[in-house]
């Protein structure tokens, strides 16, 4: 079953620039959030206990930063 896949991005942000990539490489299908256009999605952020972009949260688990190698290891599970 697909994992639901959610990327919090800010306008001019290399490191989600770099998210976005690597998913698009892997063919992952994901919802791009961003908290520059939308701030009520910094409240979605702070609400789960995270105030940095990028932040991708994979079905319910919450990787803040640019963390690939933690967010490839939940793709996998």
């Amino acid at each position: 079953m697909p994992k639901t896949i959610v990327l919090y991005t800010s306008t001019g942000c290399p490191l989600c620039a770099r998210y976005r990539a690597m998913f698009d490489e892997q063919g992952h299908v994901f919802e791009e959030r961003n908290t520059t256009e939308e701030p009520a999605y910094r409240d979605e952020l702070a609400s789960m206990g995270v105030m940095v972009t990028p932040a991708v949260v994979i079905d319910d688990r919450a990787v803040p930063g640019f963390r690939p190698n933690t967010v490839a290891e939940l793709l996998a599970s």
